[in-house]
């Protein structure tokens, strides 16, 4: 390859102080949701996910277990924009995450662009579709009671990065600053608190993740849950109680690779209304998987978040809609071309 030829290259050290500024997450939140509208209306060409190094293949090393280190590549375009971009990401607890995306023309096929982003695009477009979806459907979580108090909580299931990122896009489409969160650990769950609390969060940790479904009095409700853990045992379950009564939205972010689940399907089964990412991917991944597969839903009985971006009859609107609403990302490569190409429009613009 020629100097000519070679691809401009961008490390984290580049990426962060462009994709860091607040008015990135701004404009990527709605980018990310224009661009689930192209995907549903077919705009959008992705190529089969990629999964290595959990299951169905085996792991990459003989006796280590699933998931300890994992790769997925996400491949797509948007017709008629200007790259094609395919994302590679690694990782997996307990080691940290790695990966890049890389652009190619979609005029010439030249390799032009390469982000070694260790993932961080990835934790951001991640963060941006749950802003989108809390958007659209969280209940109003600034409501202030007959004494004039708002108590109303944000629930956070995990205490790892996209946790961390997930409240952060969260600023940018609610005033609430109230957390409520459930860890795995003590230890993993006093540092989230410290974290966030630095960043202006009022946050204090529940006792189990039913908690954050059913809380204990007004002061712990969370109209809207995000869950963000690795989990394969369901973390949130339908009790004996039936019915959420209460409004209630959830988005589940963890559940992106097959058997993974933080719901239990009985739950997912009793919602109201469901949406996914991709109605095509939720039937092989993501927490809809265990419910269709058991027959306790349809695939019929889900829409894509494009498809709910333009059934605004479908939004949460009105002060006594009691729905539960539940919105799974397993992440779709859609995501990844937005990013990527935000990017490189924002680093041209600079250069």
């Amino acid at each position: 390859m020629s100097h000519q030829d070679t691809p401009k290259i961008y490390t984290l050290k580049d990426i962060e102080p462009i994709v860091s500024d607040p008015q990135f997450a701004k404009e990527l939140i709605d980018a990310i949701q224009n661009g689930f509208v192209a995907y549903s209306q077919g705009k959008f060409n992705a190529a089969p996910v990629q999964t290595m190094g959990a299951p169905p293949m085996a792991p990459f090393i003989d006796g280590v277990e699933n998931y300890c280190a994992q790769t997925c590549v996400k491949s797509g375009y948007i017709t008629g924009e200007s790259h094609y971009v395919i994302k590679v990401a690694s990782g997996g607890h307990p080691h940290p995450n790695s990966g890049s995306m890389q652009l190619y023309s979609q005029t010439t096929g030249k390799f032009e662009m390469l982000l070694l982003d260790d993932g961080l695009l990835t934790e951001l477009r991640t963060a941006a579709v749950g802003a989108v979806a809390a958007r659209l459907l969280a209940p109003n979580l600034c409501v202030r009671d007959a004494n004039g108090d708002n108590k109303m909580c944000i629930g956070i299931l995990g205490t790892g990065v996209q946790a961390r990122f997930q409240v952060r896009y969260l600023a940018h489409v609610t005033g609430c600053r109230r957390i409520r969160v459930w860890g795995r650990t003590e230890k993993n769950t006093t540092q989230f608190i410290k974290d966030m609390e630095a960043e202006g969060w009022s946050i204090c940790a529940v006792e189990s993740p039913q908690h954050l479904l059913e809380a204990p009095d007004d002061d712990w409700y969370c109209p809207l849950i995000v869950t963000t853990t690795s989990s394969r045992e369901p973390l949130l379950k339908l009790t004996n109680h039936g019915h959420q009564r209460r409004p209630v939205h959830i988005t589940c972010i963890g559940s992106d690779s097959t058997g993974k689940i933080e719901l239990d399907p009985k739950l997912v089964e009793a919602a109201d209304l469901l949406v996914a990412d991709s109605r095509l991917q939720t039937k092989e991944r993501g927490e809809f998987e265990e419910a269709l597969r058991r027959g306790l839903i349809s695939l019929d009985r889900v829409i894509e978040l494009g498809e709910l971006v333009r059934e605004k009859e479908s939004w949460r609107v009105r002060e006594d809609d009691d729905r539960m609403t539940i919105f799974d990302s397993s992440g779709v490569a859609v995501q990844d071309c937005i990013i990527a190409t935000m990017f490189a429009r924002k680093v041209m613009q600079t250069s």
